[in-house]
Parts: C-alpha cells; structure tokens; sequence
C-alpha cells in the first residue's frame, strides 16, 4: 500500500490535511481497488469530485 498527503481546507477555512492510501497490486485485471481517503486523525472520509465528507457530515474538505 502506498499512500500521498495533500492539502485540503474545511468549510471554516482552516487547513487540514488528506491521507491518500492505494493498493500497491490493484492490477489492470482488478479496477476495483479504489483509494481510501483520511484525515491526519484517522477518520475516513469519503470522495466526491474535489470535495470529501466524513460519514456522519461533520467535517466537510475541499481540494
């Protein structure tokens, strides 16, 4: 697994940072394997074009 950190600003302004994690085998046969998106904090987030949300929408980030 490798992984890439890129800035991000919340709806407050503040900046914060994403954590990109990708399957190092995702082969051209396995399209699947998409990436896994975090804040610095842990917790999950998920991709919507230039924007990622937590589940609940307590957080909300844009690129």
């Amino acid at each position: 697994m490798s992984f890439r950190q890129f800035p991000a600003t919340d709806s407050n302004g503040e900046s914060r940072i994403i954590i990109e994690f990708k399957p190092e085998d995702a082969s051209a046969k396995d399209q699947r394997a998409e990436p896994r998106y975090e804040l610095e904090d842990g917790r999950v987030l998920v991709r919507s074009g230039r924007e990622f949300v937590t589940p609940g929408g307590d957080v909300r980030l844009s690129i």
